[in-house]
């Protein structure tokens, strides 16, 4: 039970790094959101993740300036200030020692592999717009087609069950933080933890679930107004045939719109699968 609950809460510091990549935050930070000491914070977050917090925090950092560089017109300077580095030079050096490519050449050689033709799949995908939405998720660490039961309403919220009535009107959905990532070839494959789906419920603009309780493996995501590529598709197995039609789409465009490099969606929607790619313009 206690390995449990350190578990529970090493999750929670993993997905903190996930979302404060662009802040200058420590180890210190990190063991105040938790509640637990810096050196237990450091002790059990290597021994889930076999690599220290500072080290993960550049590791992610790194995959996300990758999709950035590969799927966005942001110049090199704003990619390393999106990604938390404040020094460019520090950034290219990084890179560099990951990739062993430079930021400039790794973009170089992935925009010529990403516009190399690819079969038309028949999809059909459209720039959309939402308004201020909640999620309530909870992570995995495996890849979604090593997970048996998404998109079953049953098990996206398996520890909800006393909130159906109050959350009935809400879809299933799952978010992808690598996704993008392993599209561009940035994932170390071999990490046992390196890929994540997070699973759950996209609540209806009804709902709100700011005053409920969850279970400690649950949290709320607030996601504000934005624009998203919506992709729709049929089978799960369709899914990155969708994304490839969608970046390319998205790369072909000669507008603002690209992505933000915040984590696609695919939500079951009542007679098909709808990808989502947040994007910033």
């Amino acid at each position: 039970m206690r390995g449990q609950i350190m578990f529970n809460a090493i999750t929670r510091a993993e997905i903190w790094l996930q979302d404060t990549l662009d802040k200058p935050l420590g180890i210190e930070d990190l063991a105040k959101h938790i509640g637990y000491s810096s050196s237990q914070v450091r002790r059990q977050f290597r021994q889930s993740f076999h690599i220290p917090p500072s080290a993960y925090r550049e590791k992610r950092r790194l995959e996300r300036a990758a999709v950035l560089l590969a799927l966005t017109p942001l110049n090199i300077a704003q990619i390393a200030i999106c990604c938390g580095y404040h020094n460019h030079s520090s950034f290219s050096r990084a890179f560099q020692r990951r990739y062993q490519l430079s930021p400039r050449d790794f973009r170089q050689t992935l925009r010529t592999a990403l516009h190399h033709p690819t079969p038309h799949r028949g999809f059909n995908t459209r720039i959309e717009k939402t308004n201020d939405r909640q999620m309530i998720l909870m992570r995995l660490y495996k890849a979604p087609e090593h997970i048996k039961g998404l998109g079953d309403v049953s098990y996206h919220n398996m520890q909800l069950a006393c909130l159906q009535a109050r959350l009935s009107l809400s879809t299933t959905i799952i978010a992808l933080p690598d996704i993008l990532a392993d599209r561009v070839n940035a994932l170390n494959k071999a990490s046992l933890l390196s890929y994540r789906t997070d699973i759950g419920l996209y609540l209806a603009d009804t709902d709100n679930a700011q005053d409920i309780a969850l279970p400690a493996l649950y949290r709320r995501v607030d996601i504000p107004t934005h624009y998203y590529a919506s992709t729709c598709f049929d089978n799960f197995a369709d899914l990155y045939g969708a994304l490839t039609h969608t970046i390319m789409y998205l790369l072909g465009r000669q507008d603002a719109f690209h992505v933000s490099g915040h984590p696609p969606q695919v939500l079951w929607k009542e007679n098909q699968l709808e990808l989502r790619i947040p994007l910033i313009g």
